[in-house]
């Protein structure tokens, strides 16, 4: 299981902090953290309401988060790091 994926799931229901590649952060309120074998998806939603979606298929690929926007999905970033956010 990827690391990353795993510690959202352990995290979730609970706001998790994730930290991407470039050093950005996003607070998201998590609505839902699933394994299907190997991949991992997962939805949650910052301050603002903007739904982030976080996506990997396996232990040696990124996690990799995306944002809707009003023209449709783009990516947020590779997740590098994972916390539970402070209340």
């Amino acid at each position: 299981m990827h690391t990353l994926a795993k510690r959202i799931h352990n995290i979730t229901p609970r706001d998790v902090r994730l930290t991407f590649d470039d050093g950005s952060t996003v607070v998201l309120e998590m609505r839902s953290a699933e394994f299907f074998q190997e991949a991992f998806q997962a939805e949650g939603t910052d301050g603002d309401g903007t739904t982030y979606r976080l996506v990997t298929d396996g232990e040696d690929d990124p996690l990799v988060a995306g944002k809707e926007t009003d023209d449709g999905w783009q990516t947020a970033g590779i997740v590098a790091d994972v916390d539970r956010a402070e209340n």
